[in-house]
């Protein structure tokens, strides 16, 4: 037996060495998959000449691992509906990756061609919230409000001549106005243009005419702020569920969100798959 035993101990110490090796190869493929896993972007669907103009039938989506995506390259339906109309300043090749440099300045309709039907461009200064050097065309965003109510018994303001408005009001409130508004420019800086060719502070949202109405009566008559979403975020919350703060009810709408903020779910990378964990916190 005991000759035996140092053999079982070698045994078992290959068995634990090979698990070893196992889980570190495994480990290592689903590293290997993870940086490959491919994102679409537009590439060349036929041979392309220079200064033809680009239709839909020409284009095609190609997958690439991540690291290898060029910064010009064109992803999203978004950018896909800029590229119509534009005409190419090179030669592309069939599966070759379109890039925005690879097409001339000249855009077909400008901004007009861009803007969803049923909607139009509505250009609005936010100065709070998220900063508009953060944000890019085909970004969405929520627009927040808040607004001097005036006095009870305050007369209707003065003419517009006189610069007067609501806001010598003392009680304040802040509303949810707009949710999931897509951004078309960012001051002149259309999508696909580098972001030193026209950056500037004023949005340019596409709105249907009564959200262009709203928006611009809240402008004039208070402040505007915006909340960058998460890419590819659309949904849109009840307006039960999104309560005007004021003073007399801020302190019950902080303890509701230190209720809900305690037990929230928050993304988790475990190799190349996603994975959704709740977070409870202790009292």
């Amino acid at each position: 037996m005991k000759n035996k035993f140092p053999l079982i101990i070698a045994v078992v110490i290959g068995i634990a060495a090979l698990l070893a090796i196992r889980s570190y190869v495994n480990k290592m493929e689903q590293q290997t998959q993870a940086k490959l896993k491919g994102e679409p972007v537009v590439a060349a669907k036929t041979d392309i000449p220079a200064g033809a103009e680009l239709t839909m039938a020409m284009i095609d989506a190609k997958e690439v691992p991540r690291q290898f995506i060029p910064s010009q390259a064109i992803q999203g339906s978004a950018e896909v509906k800029q590229l119509m109309g534009r005409k190419t300043r090179v030669a592309i090749r069939a599966g070759q990756i379109i890039l925005w440099s690879d097409l001339t300045s000249e855009v077909r309709g400008g901004l007009s061609s861009i803007i969803p039907t049923g909607e139009g461009a509505f250009s609005v200064s936010i100065n709070k919230g998220i900063k508009p050097g953060l944000i890019q065309p085909s970004d969405h965003i929520d627009v927040i409000g808040s607004f001097a109510l005036p006095k009870p018994g305050q007369p209707l303001p003065a003419a517009v001549t006189a610069g007067a408005n609501w806001r010598q009001g003392s009680d304040m409130v802040n509303v949810v106005l707009l949710q999931n508004v897509t951004v078309l420019a960012v001051g002149e800086t259309l999508g696909g243009q580098s972001r030193g060719e026209g950056g500037g502070t004023e949005l340019t949202l596409s709105l249907t005419l009564p959200e262009a109405q709203l928006l611009m009566f809240a402008s004039e008559h208070g402040s505007l702020g915006a909340i960058l979403r998460r890419e590819g975020v659309t949904d849109v919350r009840p307006r039960a569920d999104l309560t005007p703060i004021t003073f007399q009810n801020i302190q019950t709408i902080i303890g509701d969100l230190d209720n809900k903020r305690n037990t929230r779910v928050i993304e988790v990378q475990k190799g190349p798959k996603t994975e959704t964990v709740p977070v409870i916190n202790s009292p």
